[in-house]
Order: structure tokens, then sequence, then C-alpha cells
């Protein structure tokens, strides 16, 4: 009966119950009973006789839930015949945390069964973005605090969210502090302030890249992640920057008006209008101007050298800011005559003889010659090489004919030296015809020719080279005399005529090579003692071809002799005497002897 009242009329009998335990002063007991979420279905949660009093016998419940649509039915099994609790599904704390019922026995007792769902570390913190930009001006002072959006997390209690913490910065911006302050309201929403610990400058790094994490309280925590871009934005903190402290520059008393002399730089790191640098003059008199952008001082008025011989301008640099920067730079310039002497060229050889040569085994880089340039016009005491940087200097050196043999490296202003810039060949090419160009920057420009004639002198690096390197071959009959020629050798050597081209030739000792002699001079092989052609039918040699240099280069070919044979030798008996003996019946052709 137990069974089918709690299946089928639970509720009415439940009402009844308690309306009767009511008259009958029942006492209503309390059980509360919880259970973890995230546990799987089935999972134990508890009893409902552990309510009872004590005696009271707990076989057979009434519900005060009687169909599937109630939560606590729909989420727990209820066993109403022993009182046990089990889950029929996984809870999640988050969606419900608290269940309610009554249930009561057959003799009145009624027992209130609250189920409390418990938290479990199931969610990690988030954020309500994934990354964040902020743009922050480089004259933000520090203190400023910057509101970040809060992480979030379900949980409750130790689970749910504990701080915030800054695991990745870049270039220096780990320095950044994150506060976090929990609200009055102790929720686990905290707020979340950038604070700017330091002066921030744009020219030195114009973005940051933070990374924020939130963490909770589990074990392990949970943590999510913000990504905060930062954009450094440009203020005008920077005043133009003149690359040098000042500037020179000379211009010819006859030069037009618009002739450049010489170019202003001032560089300004800041951005847009805050780095865009215009020049003006100050304290000029009108003979100069400066080019409002490209900041090239010209000639403005015509120049009097007799008048004023040199000029003393000051140039401004002003940005482009709503309160721009100033920067100022002097800039002297000297009227120099017009030009009427062509430059000159001295030439000092540095070679060991004095004269213009050099070896061909000269090493790239090697210097062979010194050469200074001048100008009087140019009073270059008086007057600097470079008016500008990167402007050319007053006299021009070019060198033409070297065809990239030879090169002029700067020493000095107005002195070069000549150096070898490739390898050389006096095989190939044994005589350079130098022209060495001075021009100088008057207008119009004037200009000097010097030729320089030079020999390269040769270097024992060709080896001789017979001109059958594969061998020579000749026959000679063996009754040849001694003296009689047999061939004639003949090596080459590329070297200059002289020693290191004249050739010695010789043999290698070997069992054959005293039959024979090699003129060291001319190369003829000749015989140097009678030839036996039953000794030895063909003799091997070894010629040397070596030169005169220092050291001596050497080359070797290999030389073939056949002998021919002629009838020199009698018929000899082996035997002075023979004795045979022969049978009296022996057939015709019997041999008795041999």
């Amino acid at each position: 009966m137990g069974c089918y009242c709690c299946c089928c009329q639970s509720l009415p009998l439940l009402l009844m119950l308690l309306c009767m335990g009511t008259c009958c002063r029942a006492q209503v007991h309390n059980l509360s009973l919880a259970v973890d979420e995230g546990l799987p279905p089935g999972t134990l949660v508890g009893d409902i006789r552990a309510g009872l009093p004590e005696g009271s016998p707990g076989e057979g419940f009434f519900l005060s839930e009687e169909d599937g649509e109630s939560p606590v039915l729909r989420d727990f099994h209820i066993d109403t015949e022993t009182g046990i609790v089990r889950t029929l599904r996984i809870l999640d704390r988050e969606r419900r945390q608290h269940y309610s019922f009554v249930a009561a026995t057959l003799l009145g007792d009624v027992v209130q069964v609250e189920i409390k769902v418990q938290d479990v570390n199931d969610h990690s913190p988030t954020f309500p973005v994934e990354s964040l930009r902020l743009q922050i001006s480089e004259l933000t002072p520090p203190g400023t605090t910057f509101r970040l959006p809060a992480a979030r997390d379900p949980d409750t209690g130790d689970y749910g969210l504990r701080g915030y913490s800054l695991i990745r910065g870049s270039q220096g911006s780990s320095r950044e502090k994150l506060q976090s302050e929990v609200s009055s309201t102790h929720s686990n929403f905290h707020p979340l302030d950038l604070v700017l610990v330091h002066w921030l400058d744009r020219e030195e790094l114009d973005s940051y890249q933070l990374e924020v994490e939130a963490f909770d309280g589990g074990y392990p925590r949970r943590t999510g992640r913000l990504l905060i871009d930062i954009t450094v934005l440009d203020a005008n903190d920077n005043p133009p920057t003149f690359d040098q402290p000042e500037y020179k520059g000379w211009v010819w008393e006859n030069a037009p008006v618009g002739t450049p002399i010489c170019t202003v730089h001032a560089a300004d790191p800041d951005l847009g209008s805050n780095g865009q640098v215009r020049y003006t003059l100050r304290s000029d008199e009108g003979y100069f101007l400066v080019e409002e952008i490209s900041g090239v001082v010209k000639v403005n008025r015509p120049l009097d050298r007799e008048q004023k011989a040199l000029h003393q301008l000051v140039v401004q640099a002003k940005d482009g800011g709503s309160q721009p920067e100033v920067t100022s730079v002097l800039v002297i310039i000297k009227v120099l005559d017009v030009n009427d002497n062509k430059p000159q060229i001295q030439i000092t050889l540095l070679t060991e003889s004095g004269h213009p040569e050099i070896s061909e085994g000269a090493r790239v880089g090697e210097y062979f010659a010194r050469i200074s340039v001048s100008d009087p016009d140019l009073e270059l005491q008086d007057v600097p090489l470079e008016t500008t940087k990167g402007a050319p200097q007053q006299v021009f050196l070019t060198l033409e004919g070297s065809d990239g043999s030879f090169s002029l490296r700067s020493a000095a202003p107005q002195i070069y030296f000549l150096c070898v810039e490739a390898p050389l060949d006096r095989e190939q090419k044994d005589l350079y015809e130098l022209k060495l160009f001075a021009r100088d920057s008057g207008s119009p420009p004037l200009q000097t020719l010097k030729t320089l004639l030079v020999a390269v002198r040769d270097l024992n690096d060709e080896t001789p080279m017979f001109t059958h390197p594969e061998g020579y071959h000749a026959t000679v009959s063996e009754a040849a005399s001694a003296g009689t020629a047999v061939l004639t050798l003949n090596a080459q050597d590329l070297d200059d005529d002289g020693p290191n081209s004249r050739i010695t030739y010789t043999l290698l000792d070997s069992a054959s090579s005293s039959a024979f002699m090699l003129d060291p001079h001319t190369g003829v092989l000749s015989i140097n003692k009678p030839l036996d052609f039953e000794a030895e039918t063909a003799m091997n040699l070894v010629a040397v071809a070596t030169d005169h240099g220092v050291p001596p280069l050497s080359a070797t070919c290999p030389v073939t002799i056949t002998i021919e044979d002629v009838n020199d030798n009698e018929p000899v008996f082996l035997q002075q005497f023979y004795n045979a003996t022969l049978q009296e019946h022996s057939v015709i052709g019997h041999c008795f002897l041999q």
C-alpha cells in the first residue's frame, strides 16, 4: 500500500497526513543535505530517514512532489520505500543551487528536506572581450589610471575571482602595475585599473602589449586572460635637431643668384606636423636665402668679395606643432675670388727604384704612389674642404686607364694614394697609361691632366712548358756513334725576357740517363756512349726544364728512345766439338745430333 500511495496519490495522502499530524500535534523534522555540482547521475545524496526521530520506523514515504515537472523529481531519484536520495543528472549550481520538498511517513512523521548544491571550481574567470586597444599620450603623467573591463567567474567563494596579475609585457612594460579591488557589494566583479607608473616616450617605444591574467582561488586555480595593445600617441615633446653643430660653405663671388651653397638639415622624431621641419633665416643682409622645406642655402643677390668676404648666418628650424619647438644653427659662408688657376697635381713615387713600376706580385691594397692636389684659387688654408655633410671636395681627383687594376684612396683632404686594386699579370698587360684628372669646383670648373706610365715588373710566376708535354719519342740505331743527335727538346716560359724566362735543360738520373747527354742550353739530346739493342731495346728518360727565376720553376717531360737492331753479330757455335753415336739401321731423317 505504501508504494501505491507514494506513486499514485502521494500528495493528497501527504496533505491528509499533515492534517492528521497537526491534529495530533505531530512534529516536523528538518533534514539538510548537500551534494557537489558536476557529479555523475546516480550519486548518493542522502537518506530521508536520517531526519526521523530515533526509533521511528522509516519504511514508506509520501512526498510533496508528485509529477515529473517538479525540479526535485526531475533532478533527483527518491526511493519512497527506503528514503534514499540520488541524483538523476549532472547538477549545475549556477543553474539551480537549492531544492526543497517534504516527506511524510504513514505514522505522520514529517521531514522537511533541504538539498543544497555545493559549488566546485568548474568555471574559469572570463573577460567580456579577448583583447583591448588603448591609446595613451606620451604626455600622460605617472599615476594616471585606465579602467579595464573586469573579469567574471560564475563560481563563488574561494572558487570565485580572487585577483589579477600581469604575466607578460613588452620591453619594460612589465613595470606597469595592475590594481584590483573587491567592490562594496562583494560580487566577483572586481574593478580593474591600469596604472601608469613612469613617463612614456613614443620615440623610444611607440607601442606596448600587455597580458592580464584573472585568477580564482581554486587549486589548481583557473585563469582567464585579456590582451591589451597600447599605442603611445605622439606629442610635440622634441625640438628639431641639426645634424651638425655648425655649417660651413663657400661660394665664388661671381656665382649667379640661385646658386646652392650648402644644405642644413634638422630632424624631429615627432610624428605628423609635430615632426615637420621648416627653415628660416635670421640676422641676414639679404645676400642669401634658405629654402623652407629642403634647407638648401642659396645666393639671393650678387656678392662682392671686396665688400664682405665672410658671412655668418643663423638658420632656424621650427616644427609644425601647435606650440612649435625652435632650434638655431650657425652657417658660415666664405666668398672666394673667381676661378683663374688650374688645380695642380704632385706625384711622389713610393717604389724602391723611384721609377713608376710595380711588381706583378704586388698585393691588392699596396700603395706605390702618393698624389696631392692643390688649387691656389681655393685658398685651402682658410676654406674647409667640405662645405656641407656629404658635399664633394673642392678639388676632385679621378683616375682613368687603370682597367680596374689601380684605384685612388683618399688619405686626407687633397691627399690620395695610388694603390693596387686587383691582381696584376704582366703576361696579360705590362704597361698602364694612367691618367689623373684634377678638377676644381669653380664656375666654370678648371681641369688638369697628368699622365703616369706604370710598368709592371715581371715576377717568376710562369712555369716552363714543353711544346710536347705528353712526351717525346725517337728511334736511333744501335750503331749510332757517341755524339749523334737524337732529338731536340723545346720548352717556353711566358715570363719577361731575362732570368725568369731563360731555361736550362737536364735529365733526371736513371738507369738509362747515362747513355745520353742533354745540352742545357739548346735542348739537343745526343748519344753519350754506344748503344746495344741486344742489351736494351728501348730507354725511358725524364727531361727537366728549369728557369732562372727566384725561386726557380721547373717542368718535366717523358722521353722514350727506341733502339733499332743492326746485323753486328756473327753466328757462334755453342760448342767447339760435338760427339754423336748413330745406329746402323737408323731410318732416313732420324735426328741424332742437335
